[in-house]
């Protein structure tokens, strides 16, 4: 019988309500309502996993997670606690916690995360109640729940799609998700970077050329258009096209056809074409940089993938995804871990450069690390924060890193509806808005009538 998850919370209809969630994944389940209690049910039956609320009669959650990895150093601990008391969450991840989460606890990311921590144990895992629909997206925030529903939605549509999104965000997997999630997918998906060529080269690697259509054409070649058929052409940093370019895609677009260079044959154009761009078209429109209507021709669809700094959420599945996909890539068995000091680190720091900087500096680390996990010591300087008063690196364990935190997945969760994170939370909307306000969440713009609320 595999080992159950312990659930240590003196509120039964909670305790009940927690067992119940687990029990429909799959999970095996023990309860203990206190902290004596727990640490008996774990010396009749060690479990695979303990969750255990920060707030307990007696021995609080802390004092229950020091005694465990004094004995039982191999069972991992899951902190649940109060947003107000956050300062614990800060003892607790010292003190050898995997991670924790604020209540009410939301049912996806404890399943998540239950998943990724029993999975990076070789625990055996019950298979999902109904896989979900992924697209090979990584994350648990609420951005990336939302982008998903809309990938579902405006996949099957032949509408174009414009992508935004600062750079290493991650618009050609959005694009990718789209094109395989469409009638489309049995059709080439072509990605072409509109910023990586010279100028004169982008029209003939779009539209193609005949024999002869210029110097060194020694042979026809059907450029991006084509080769995509009945498929998706992305068109990554679109914003970066010539203007001369825009002009004939333009027409392209519209007349639903474009001839190769060197002849006047003209050829279907059957594919959908998704664009990306990290720079602010509107204002490239504004200053004569991109033509307007071809802009309002390519963004039939908007999508935005918010940076990684605004859902901070999903760093931790990023970092254990691309730990075992980097490990397995090169070789390394079994694959690097990452402690828990460090990986809060990585969640505390702003990553500029998203997604792909965040993958590049795990291969770095784990080509060169030698031992069996990633320490908080072995990060950059840079990842640390400013120094503190003794020189020293600053400890990412500083509330208010965790707190900015907090606040930003109670708004992911609601949708950025003040009003429902503030109940999320537990305080006053006054009290939210003045806390994001001084975690620098509230822009210059936003009044107490704010538009996230939609009441």
């Amino acid at each position: 019988m595999e080992a159950p998850i312990l659930i240590v919370e003196d509120e039964r209809n909670l305790r009940r309500v927690l067992a119940a969630v687990l029990a429909a994944e799959g999970f095996a389940t023990s309860e203990a309502e206190s902290a004596e209690a727990a640490l008996e049910s774990i010396r009749q039956q060690p479990p695979a996993l303990i969750l255990t609320d920060q707030r307990l009669p007696g021995r609080s959650g802390t004092d229950l997670l020091r005694q465990v990895k004094s004995t039982y150093p191999e069972i991992p601990v899951i902190i649940t606690t109060a947003y107000g008391e956050i300062e614990h969450a800060v003892d607790a991840i010292k003190a050898g916690a995997e991670h924790y989460l604020t209540k009410p606890v939301d049912e996806g990311e404890l399943i998540a995360l239950l998943r990724q921590v029993l999975g990076q144990r070789g625990r055996v895992l019950p298979p999902l109640r109904q896989e979900p629909r992924r697209h090979g997206l990584i994350g648990v925030s609420r951005a990336i729940e939302t982008l998903l529903e809309v990938i579902d939605l405006v996949a099957p549509a032949p509408s174009n799609v414009l992508i935004t999104g600062e750079s290493g965000t991650g618009k050609e997997l959005v694009a990718r998700a789209l094109h395989d999630a469409s009638p489309r997918a049995g059709q080439p998906f072509v990605a072409f970077n509109c910023g990586a060529i010279p100028l004169e080269l982008v029209e003939s690697e779009i539209f193609g050329f005949e024999r002869g259509a210029f110097t060194g054409a020694t042979r026809s070649q059907a450029g991006k258009l084509e080769m995509a058929a009945s498929g998706t052409l992305f068109l990554d940093e679109v914003g970066d096209m010539p203007l001369p370019m825009q002009v004939k895609l333009l027409r392209a677009l519209q007349e639903r056809e474009f001839t190769r260079l060197g002849t006047h044959q003209a050829l279907p154009l059957q594919a959908r074409i998704v664009a990306a761009t990290h720079i602010d078209l509107a204002q490239a429109v504004n200053d004569g940089r991109f033509r307007e209507d071809l802009y309002y021709r390519l963004n039939v669809i908007p999508l935005h993938i918010p940076p990684l700094r605004e859902r901070r959420a999903d760093i931790a599945p990023l970092v254990r995804h691309f730990l075992a996909k980097i490990s397995a890539d090169i070789g390394r068995s079994p694959p690097i871990a990452i402690s828990s000091d460090a990986l809060a680190a990585l969640e505390a720091y702003d990553w500029p450069g998203n997604i792909r900087q965040l993958e590049n500096l795990l291969e770095r680390m784990i080509v060169l690390s030698r031992g069996p996990e990633i320490r908080r010591q072995d990060l950059p300087a840079e990842l640390l924060g400013k120094a503190g008063s003794d020189g020293g690196p600053a400890s990412p364990f500083d509330l208010p890193s965790l707190e900015r935190q907090t606040v930003l997945s109670a708004l992911e969760k609601t949708r950025f509806n003040q009003s429902q994170a503030a109940v999320l939370l537990g305080i006053s909307r006054k009290q939210l808005r003045t806390k994001m306000k001084n975690l620098g969440l509230l822009g210059d713009h936003d009044n107490d009538d704010d538009l996230g609320d939609g009441d």
